[in-house]
């Protein structure tokens, strides 16, 4: 069993490119270390991001985002516990004026068509999808 938490936010100010690399590159040696896979797309100024792993490390991440200073009005979708992963890996996915910077870094989300053959679960689909689609998110793909 592996439990899932499913959360969208606002950032407090807009976030630089570098400080969007610098969240994927922690978040990608730290979450791995962990076992704990997901997807976070970040889009004019909003968040959601879809965590899984062991609870124990889920619940503390999450005590760690819910006290983390450059969001607000977090709101948690969804909070359970699932049969399977529906992310074998850690992505995340926002629009770069040079993807080159990113591209080899593990888990970076290079398509919309890549997240959709990651996806397994149908609760996965719909909060992803409508993060991408109310933000005409345009990920390469």
């Amino acid at each position: 069993m592996v439990k899932t938490i499913v959360y969208r936010s606002r950032a407090v100010y807009p976030m630089h490119e570098n400080q969007l690399l610098d969240i994927l590159h922690s978040s990608c040696i730290h979450n791995a270390a962990l076992g704990i896979t997901g997807v976070l797309l970040y889009a004019e100024g909003n968040f959601i991001q879809w965590l899984e792993g062991r609870a124990a490390f889920i619940d503390t991440l999450y005590s760690r985002i819910l006290a983390d200073q450059r969001h607000t009005d977090i709101e948690t979708l969804i909070n359970e516990t699932i049969e399977e992963r529906s992310f074998a890996r850690w992505c995340m996915g926002f629009s770069l004026t040079d993807a080159g910077k990113i591209e080899n870094l593990p888990g970076y989300l290079s398509s919309i068509d890549e997240l959709e053959l990651e996806l397994k679960s149908n609760k996965a689909v719909s909060a992803i999808s409508a993060f991408i689609k109310s933000h005409k998110m345009d990920l390469p793909g």
